[in-house]
């Protein structure tokens, strides 16, 4: 290795000019870099050439790994830009540079001021960083060491997953004779810790750990030495969350709860129902829903939006008692611990580092494969200041693991919603028990794109049949804010009651298509996205650019050419790949509230009987909007998926803010009922 990062600094590697170094890891020195061709700062990452010099397959796993993160588009994760050698032939790769610091920056800062964030804050970005994840698992690969160090936080306050996969990219046969354990042990999982296979549950259970330390300032799992620590993660409970936050509302200490379950088995199986369980805590600590905006906080940490943690935080009174053993009675719990005991619990845990150690000594031993790289790769530290950059990553065969067979499972009693405006706070999905052979019934949150602004755009699956009904909400959010209302308690209303979805099918609800626009019901503003187009006027039906609303040309409404936003390709893709046998879009207003078939300049070929039934159920008028109003509509949703023959509608509610419930639930039944056996 060379003897100082210094040799690099003013040179030119291919297109990047080093300008100065940031950091150094146990696996690279990152350097802040400008791209000379495309005019953009980059952070340089250069792989110690150690790392080459023990494994000759390293180039080229971490090439192939890189690339593979690459292909990763997802507004939580970083970009990779490119790979290549340095003129010393050690292997570099190019990525985003962030400047806002990492998250364990700001947990530090908070807690030198004695400040926290809010509820609101720290849920929705424990949310981001689980969509990052489930993006990254559903990719096949686990990040392993999950921290507050491995989020950098953009100039808008968005949270970045960095250094994907960093214990693969160290996990060739040479590379492991360090002698130690993959990770940092305030964020391991137990089965981390004892060596064993991990998937992306493991990387749930250190995004617990990280909302624990949000919400309480403290980690749940703290001693001064590391052999303590991963004693702790193995052997103990943390201290319940409700005995410092007594303010919390059930369903966020259930969240907390469950991600910090021992046993895998028992966490959430996937970063999707982790992230819906945030939402359900998020709308039962009085919020609307998620708010993309709520992580803004970061880039300032102004007392005026944060809390004093002497104001919400209840000093605990003592740590629980969590013996390995089963309890014994209580006369014997009374007596002294044997010296003997005491001496066989030393011996156990420094047994697991004398093992690493004696591997390392006597030589690699087994290849390096998912299930044996955990307990053969990279020294315990606590956690080091964050990096800069990400490093490649590994597939995973184990990243989406399996619905356990005969887990074992809370259950708990579920309420049917009461017929009001407020979505009503769900508890946290607890895992199920569904064999792997069997298809899951959902929930699953599942990503389908993201606005113009970089929000995701989500659906949530309900169900496991093979007839696809696919209900949008927000379409136009701003302008019809009941529309988000309505999608959102029919997400609560059919998680609680898997059984009213037929057998044979499968219930796709947006909850919000067009999150960029602004909150102004009835008002023009509240259709457009961040573009200004109106996303009900940007398909291939009748299109044109300066679309018609209220009988009024509105200006570059249509967008620059059918399906220019993201938004409406989303759903476009999202629609045709599901193949959907009926869509339904809540849009506003009509007094006695109306359901129109889609029909691109003509009769309806496909979408009569889809609002024919939901209009008969809900009590709605069933005729053509156009028809109806007089009006001509250009690029309409309902009218694009019929000419497809693809049955689709358009439900106008009675108002902007009235979701109308009653009515509308009976309109979705008959849907399901007719379109879904």
């Amino acid at each position: 290795m060379t003897d100082s990062y210094n040799e690099l600094l003013g040179q030119q590697v291919d297109q990047y000019q080093i300008l100065r170094h940031i950091a150094r890891g146990g696996m690279a020195d990152v350097y802040l870099a400008q791209d000379v061709d495309l005019q953009r700062k980059v952070a340089l990452k250069v792989m110690l050439d150690t790392l080459a010099a023990a494994d000759p397959q390293f180039g080229a796993r971490f090439r192939r790994e890189a690339q593979m993160v690459a292909k990763l588009d997802h507004p939580n994760i970083v970009q990779v830009y490119n790979v290549g050698r340095t003129p010393a032939n050690q292997p570099y790769i190019a990525m985003q540079y962030i400047e806002g610091g990492s998250l364990r920056d700001k947990l530090k800062e908070l807690a030198e001021r004695e400040k926290l964030l809010t509820t609101e804050q720290a849920l929705n970005i424990a949310r981001q960083i689980a969509l990052a994840l489930g993006a990254a698992h559903q990719a096949g690969i686990v990040h392993r060491d999950m921290k507050p160090a491995n989020v950098l936080i953009r100039s808008d306050g968005t949270p970045v997953l960095v250094d994907l996969g960093i214990a693969a990219v160290r996990g060739g046969a040479k590379l492991t004779q360090t002698g130690s354990i993959i990770g940092t042990p305030a964020y391991m999982s137990p089965e981390q810790v004892r060596g064993q296979a991990i998937d992306g549950r493991a990387d749930l259970y250190a995004l617990g750990v990280i909302l624990y330390e949000i919400l309480a300032g403290i980690r749940p799992f703290d001693a001064d030495e590391s052999i303590a620590v991963l004693h702790q993660q193995v052997y103990e409970e943390p201290f319940p969350l409700s005995g410092f936050r007594p303010d919390l509302a059930p369903q966020t200490l259930q969240l907390v709860e469950t991600a910090l379950q021992k046993d895998p088995s028992r966490r959430y199986q996937s970063a999707e129902k982790m992230a819906l369980a945030m939402d359900n805590a998020i709308r039962a600590e009085g919020f609307y829903g998620p708010n993309p905006q709520a992580t803004v906080v970061l880039t300032q940490l102004d007392d005026s939006a944060l809390i004093s943690r002497q104001m919400v935080v209840r000093p605990p009174q003592r740590r629980p008692d969590t013996p390995a053993l089963p309890p014994q009675p209580e006369e014997q719990a009374k007596q002294p611990v044997p010296l003997w005991a005491a001496a066989a619990l030393i011996i156990l845990v420094l047994g697991i580092v004398l093992f690493f150690i004696f591997r390392s000594i006597t030589g690699p031993g087994l290849p390096v494969t998912e299930n044996n790289a955990i307990a053969t790769a990279v020294s315990l530290t606590n956690e080091p200041g964050g990096e800069t950059a990400v490093p490649p990553a590994a597939p995973s065969e184990t990243a989406n693991p399996p619905e356990p067979a005969a887990a074992a499972t809370e259950t708990l009693p579920t309420e049917t919603p009461p017929p009001t405006d407020t979505p009503p706070p769900t508890s946290a999905p607890t895992p199920t028990n569904t064999p792997t052979a069997t298809p899951d019934s959902g929930p699953e949150t599942i990503s389908i794109g993201q606005s113009a602004r970089g929000v995701p755009l989500e659906a949530v699956r309900l169900g496991s049949g093979e007839k696809a009904v696919v209900l949008v909400g927000g379409l136009h959010a701003g302008y019809v804010p009941a529309s988000v209302s309505l999608a959102q308690q029919f997400i609560n209303y059919f998680q609680d009651n898997l059984s009213l979805i037929p057998a044979g099918t499968v219930l796709y609800i947006i909850p919000s298509a067009n999150p960029d626009s602004p909150n102004v019901p009835g008002k023009l503003e509240g259709r457009l996205n961040a573009n200004g187009v109106d996303l009900n006027r940007n398909w291939d039906c009748l299109w044109t650019e300066n679309a018609q609303w209220r009988g009024n040309t509105v200006p570059g409404s249509g967008g620059a050419y059918p399906f220019s936003e993201p938004e409406t390709q989303a759903l476009r893709d999202f629609i045709l790949d599901v193949q959907a046998q009926a869509v339904v879009f809540w849009e506003a207003r009509a007094t006695l509230g109306l359901a129109s078939p889609g029909s691109c300049g003509g009769s309806p070929q496909v979408s009569g009987r889809l609002a024919q039934v939901y209009g008969d159920a809900a009590g709605y008028v069933v005729t053509d909007f156009e028809n109806l109003t007089n009006q001509a509509l250009n690029g309409d949703s309902a009218n694009w998926l019929d000419a497809q023959n693809i049955p689709a509608i358009s439900v106008l509610l009675p108002d902007y803010d009235d979701m109308d419930w009653n009515n509308n639930l009976a309109g979705v039944t008959a849907v399901l009922r007719e379109y879904g056996q």
